[in-house]
């Protein structure tokens, strides 16, 4: 099939103007990756008279075969028009008022002398959430007032139509994935995919510093601009203005500050994650809380002054140590080990777990870490971060994701200057001054990433390029082939199969009646059947799943092909000794399905799993919480590094809350010496208004036999856990199972605001 990896390999410019002629037509072929390439002289001028003979490419340092060549200027896009498409893109999260006010002045201006019939333009403000202010159009004065006003929270979005037959974003609108900045473009990127040609991202922002999340997160907005054919231009906004660079970094997002919320977690949280005991009568009290904490028995220690703990009821809204009943602080975290089969074993992820999970102590010590690539435990996309680009030394500590966004893309910097307007200028210029290349890959393993290069046989010239792609593999595999024919025979058949596995599949909402399920299966390998391939030990585990509506046509679905290589007998014999962790995540509309999986090893040997799965329609205007994915296995994004890249660049959503990320189980049995913990979604659209209301959530517990309660903590305060700006919160919190006997349980958890909304969401689970 062709290769959609339409990449513009770009470079400054401006220089003799070239004749008209023709442009070369691409020829299509099994696979193809497109290269724009802009060139420029010394003198910045633009190179417009090469051909494609003075070109040479580079892959992970190995020439390729340019097949093809035209240049933009007279080249039409694959669709047959000449339309150039350009999005204005405000991070609102990391500019001060005045820094928005000089970027929407220019921007008006440069729309005033830009847009057109061929250029048409969107605009995009990312205020904790991600909001089309307006759709491609060339329309200039609707384009003018997108661009009035300074945006400090997230507001409704003026999403006027598409207008003078321009593509809609539409689609980019509320996505709920796109908690940062950097997931911001990368939705948008994504978004863009369809719309032939290239694409040119003027981000306006005051930049941040760059953390291990933000490596992994940039990491993914490259490798999708790149798929997408987007130009990312980011512009400093601080330009030279006094103090412009120096602003007050522990500001929270939209008020100047360093784009990401400082979610000022209490200490437990800031080490694990936080669980207060109190009962249900004081609710009232937790929302009544505003400047300081009750009096309790622990010291609050963060900025803000507030104590809790002792006195049963105290909620901290000052920033101070939510305590249990008799003063103490909690640290749920278990960083010894695990318990028996529920949760070590062998590891695969499909862009959904921290494969590596770093800090989890004992966690590794027993577990075979497999991935596609390699089963001894390196991350499938361990090379991925080489396609980050270098970038200058001596740069300000929040200008290095700018210029990684633009030697990553192809765009190039504005910074250091107060003519934001000039700098826009120079960009437009360049929406017609590219050639573009297309040669035929090399093959390469599903998962492996590769560095690009370009160069041009002609002396005093330079070239901008994109640094490279990931080979991200298809989220239905199996598609068309045998194995899936016969895998949709056992799911669709009445036999049970003969291996037991357990299965979770909790959902979060994505957009408005839009869910993205997290499947999460634990499958015994002990029947696993290895074969002699080239030397090595060979097996894989085929999976299916289909949700079936209830007149039962097909809602969604996703196959998967997991390979197993080891060097010998030995080695695959200690592989199968524990069980497989398995995970994917599909989207799918809102209602009511059955989730059905079959998997096999290619013999008689199989499993079949199913669930019923109810999606609550949900339009983005009202509260409500997620699913509940429990999980075991937990860590610091800080020590996440690339395990985070995969999830990502998979298209994949991670399960963050706070500063930690979470690993869903399949598994329903625990010990209640397991460091139980659950991860949800709350969403708030209140959340978005200048004075936000206050969020808890209270955690019960019920003896699903006898309807006895056993645990009520009555409010917890999950406000700590709010991006400013963003309606959604991603909370996590410890399920207190250390004091329960073996049985079944009924976890219920109630989501509520100080407005007086609420949600309640629940499964089940058993104690061992």
């Amino acid at each position: 099939m062709k290769l959609q990896l339409i990449f513009a390999i770009m470079a400054l410019a401006s220089g003799p103007s070239r004749a008209q002629q023709a442009p070369t037509v691409i020829r299509t072929e099994t696979r193809e990756v497109l290269v724009d390439v802009v060139v420029t002289d010394k003198k910045g001028g633009y190179v417009a008279d090469l051909e494609m003979k003075d070109f040479k490419v580079w892959e992970d340092t190995k020439e390729q075969q340019v097949k093809s060549f035209s240049f933009g200027a007279d080249a039409a896009n694959p669709d047959g028009s000449k339309k150039r498409y350009l999005v204005i893109f405000f991070d609102a999260s990391t500019m001060n008022p005045a820094e928005q006010a000089n970027a929407r002045q220019a921007a008006a201006k440069f729309i005033a002398s830009n847009a057109g019939p061929d250029h048409l333009m969107a605009v995009v403000n990312f205020t904790g959430s991600l909001q089309i202010a307006q759709n491609f159009t060339d329309d200039i004065a609707r384009l003018q007032e997108s661009v009035s006003g300074i945006k400090s929270s997230a507001v409704s979005p003026n999403l006027t139509a598409s207008l003078g037959g321009g593509p809609s974003l539409s689609r980019a609108e509320r996505d709920f994935g796109a908690r940062t900045m950097l997931l911001g473009v990368m939705s948008l990127a994504k978004n863009l995919a369809d719309i032939h040609g290239r694409k040119s991202l003027i981000l306006f922002t005051s930049g941040f510093p760059l953390t291990n999340e933000a490596r992994s997160e940039v990491t993914a907005a490259i490798s999708q601009c790149n798929k997408s054919n987007v130009a990312v231009y980011p512009i400093d906004a601080r330009g030279l203005t006094p103090g412009g660079a120096l602003t007050d970094p522990s500001l929270p997002m939209g008020r100047g500050g360093r784009g990401r919320a400082s979610l000022d977690l209490p200490a437990a949280a800031r080490s694990g994650l936080a669980l207060a005991a109190f009962p249900v009568e004081r609710i009232a009290s937790f929302f009544q809380q505003r400047g300081g904490g009750t009096t309790g028995g622990t010291t609050g220690g963060n900025p803000g002054g507030g104590n809790t703990g002792g006195t049963p009821g105290g909620v901290n809204r000052g920033g101070g140590v939510t305590g249990t009943p008799n003063g103490g602080n909690t640290n749920p975290t278990t960083r010894g080990g695990n318990s028996t089969g529920n949760t070590s074993g062998n590891t695969v992820t499909r862009g959904n777990t921290n494969n590596n999970n770093p800090g989890g102590g004992g966690n590794n010590n027993n577990n075979n870490r497999y991935n596609p690539l390699d089963p001894t435990g390196r991350n499938p996309y361990s090379g991925s971060r080489a396609i980050i680009p270098e970038f200058p030394t001596g740069l300000s500590d929040r200008q290095e994701v700018m210029y990684m966004l633009a030697n990553g893309t192809g765009g190039f910097v504005i910074v250091n200057t107060n003519d934001l307007l000039g700098g826009m200028e120079k960009i437009g210029r360049e929406q017609n001054q590219y050639y573009v290349l297309a040669y035929t890959p090399p093959e390469s393993p599903e998962g492996s990433c590769h560095t690009l290069k370009v160069k041009v046989d002609r002396g005093g010239t330079n070239v901008r390029a994109r640094s490279g792609y990931c080979n991200v593999k298809s989220h239905d595999s199996l598609a068309g082939s045998p194995v899936e024919k016969t895998l949709e025979s056992r799911v669709t058949g009445s036999s049970p199969g003969n291996i037991t596995a357990s299965m979770r599949a909790p959902f979060f909402y994505t957009s408005s009646d839009t869910a993205r399920v997290a499947v999460a299966m634990e499958i015994p390998i002990d029947k696993l059947k290895f074969e002699k391939v080239k030397g090595k030990q060979h097996a894989a585990i085929n999976v299916l799943g289909i949700a079936y509506r209830q007149d039962g046509t097909v809602a969604a679905r996703f196959s998967d092909s997991v390979k197993f290589d080891f060097e010998n007998s030995k080695e695959a014999d200690r592989f199968k000794s524990n069980p497989l962790h398995y995970e994917n995540q599909f989207d799918v509309g809102s209602g009511q399905y059955m989730l059905k999986v079959a998997f096999d090893s290619g013999g008689d040997n199989f499993g079949k799993l199913e669930t019923p799965l109810q999606i609550n329609q949900y339009d983005g205007k009202q509260f409500a919480v997620s699913g509940l994915a429990l999980s075991t296995k937990y860590s610091a994004t800080s020590q996440a590094d690339t395990s985070m890249d995969a999830i990502l660049l998979e298209g994949r959503s991670p399960l963050v809350a706070g500063n930690m990320q979470f690993t869903p189980t399949g598994s329903t049995h625990f010990s209640r010496n397991d460091p139980l913990v659950m991860y949800f979604e709350v969403y708030e659209p209140l959340l978005t208004q200048d004075k936000p209301p206050q969020l808890g959530a209270q955690v019960r517990i019920i003896d699903a036999k006898t309807g006895e309660e056993k645990v009520d903590s009555g409010a917890v305060a999950i406000s700590n856990y709010v991006r400013p700006g963003s309606p959604v919160v991603s909370a996590g919190l410890k399920v207190p199972v250390q004091g329960l006997t073996s049985g079944n349980y009924h976890l219920e958890v109630k989501a509520l605001d100080s407005a007086g909304n609420f949600a309640v969401r629940s499964t089940d689970f058993v104690i061992e």
